[in-house]
């Protein structure tokens, strides 16, 4: 049914209205990195567009998403796309046929925030912005502009990983990874085993390259950069994490300077473990890339994973999604 919709309201809570599509849909168009938004012409999209065309470093620069913006005359011409919002108030047709009255009826004294999944084709996100009037569906766009650009990027993950997984996994080398080191990762099929030096392995996957690598150990990993680089050196032909200051131009046209390593600490499997987030370099090979790597002991054991990318001339972060999926699947063995 066209109409079924999620509710997230300013609770954050989530409340499914109605219906269930079952029916065959094709599968959507555009890019994972386009973003269509409807909006009326008495609304500034501003702060929206700023929060999904947000630019990352890997270390050269890219917007996450690229929005292009078309008024509610063209709805019907751009709905079946990957990524779509739909900004308005109620009253307007172009709204109001999205939304059953339970939607309606559930809205607060602003309006609400809706998203769905594969409203209308396969592989798409719908999110709906709407408000009782235009002053307050501009506040409420205003408002919610980062929880948007979230639910994009955590929708296509859960899509990503979706398609990297329909064919299953490669369970024959997942069972040799856990033979050699104890614990393994379920390995899409195509990769292929890059290194295998007694207490690591590394898959890679060519065009662009990205690789993961799963390391254990008995003595405590304190410093997880210098290890990373160490053993990357040794192995990846130099590699090391890029840590200084990197220069870029701001949307005002001035120079800033960013760090592009990041580290923090976070749940993985239910272990505390540091994450780290930057650019790896290879200053011999004029090389780099992004990388994201985990670190965490368990019943004694110290585990390194590690995900890098090489993809030069595009876009990055979908490549750097998918080694972080796979590291996600880590398993212990028995």
């Amino acid at each position: 049914m066209t109409k079924k919709l999620i509710l997230f309201l300013f609770i954050f809570a989530t409340l499914i209205i109605s219906g269930c599509n079952k029916r065959a849909l094709p599968q959507s168009a555009g890019r994972r990195d386009a973003v269509i938004l409807i909006a009326p012409e008495d609304i500034q999209t501003d702060s929206l567009k700023k929060a999904l065309e947000q630019a990352k470093y890997y270390p050269s620069r890219e917007e996450v998403y690229r929005v292009k913006e078309f008024p509610p005359s063209s709805f019907d011409q751009y709905k079946y796309w990957r990524n779509v919002i739909v900004v308005g108030t109620i009253g307007k047709d172009y709204v109001d046929n999205l939304l059953t009255e339970e939607a309606k009826e559930s809205l607060s004294d602003y309006g609400g925030l809706f998203s769905e999944e594969d409203l209308w084709v396969k592989l798409q996100s719908i999110v709906v912005i709407v408000g009782r009037d235009a002053e307050k569906t501009q506040k409420l766009l205003n408002q919610y502009a980062e929880t948007v650009y979230q639910i994009f990027r955590n929708k296509e993950r859960e899509r990503f990983q979706k398609v990297l997984y329909m064919d299953g996994y490669q369970k024959k080398e997942m069972e040799k990874m856990e033979e050699l080191l104890g614990a393994s990762f379920k390995i899409p099929y195509a990769y292929k085993i890059s290194r295998c030096k007694g207490d690591f392995m590394t898959y890679i996957r060519k065009d662009p390259d990205r690789l993961f690598t799963l390391l254990y150990r008995r003595e405590p990993i304190k410093d997880p950069i210098s290890f990373r680089d160490s053993l990357f050196a040794k192995y990846f032909k130099g590699d090391s994490v890029y840590l200084n200051s990197f220069p870029f131009i701001d949307e005002k046209g001035d120079t800033s300077y960013s760090h592009l390593t990041t580290i923090d600490t976070v749940r993985f499997k239910n272990e505390w473990a540091i994450r780290v987030k930057g650019v790896w370099q290879n200053q011999k090979y004029v090389m780099g890339g992004p990388f994201v790597c985990y670190v965490f002991e368990k019943d004694g054991v110290w585990y390194f994973l590690d995900g890098h990318v090489f993809a030069p001339g595009k876009k990055k972060w979908p490549y750097l999604d998918e080694v972080d999926i796979i590291l996600q699947t880590f398993k212990k063995g028995f």
